[in-house]
């Protein structure tokens, strides 16, 4: 439940900076302040309650790998993605040329 929570918590704060993104002219605050946002929730959320009985050594390996294969993961979907945009530039099609 409390993953859950967090993961909402996050994605509809990730909606409301964006909101606040489109409107403000500095447009790192608004990726300043999902940043801060996040990080004071993630010290609010009440502590894992489930005792963890893997080694701990078991553990850390696997969340440092997790992290890593996750930043991969985005890091190749936004290259891959970007780089398909460029190609095709969707945003520059006319309707003309769409039908």
């Amino acid at each position: 439940m409390l993953y859950i929570s967090f993961t909402a918590i996050s994605g509809l704060a990730a909606v409301g900076f964006y909101q606040m993104y489109k409107k403000i002219n500095k447009k790192y605050l608004a990726f300043v302040g999902y940043a801060t946002f996040i990080a004071v929730v993630f010290y609010a959320m009440p502590n894992n309650p489930d005792p963890i009985t893997a080694p701990m050594d078991l553990v850390n390996n696997f969340r440092i790998m997790s992290a890593l294969s996750m930043t991969i993961f985005w890091a190749s979907l936004g290259l891959i993605f970007g780089t398909l945009w460029q190609k095709f530039r969707p945003d520059n099609m006319s309707i003309q040329s769409q039908i």
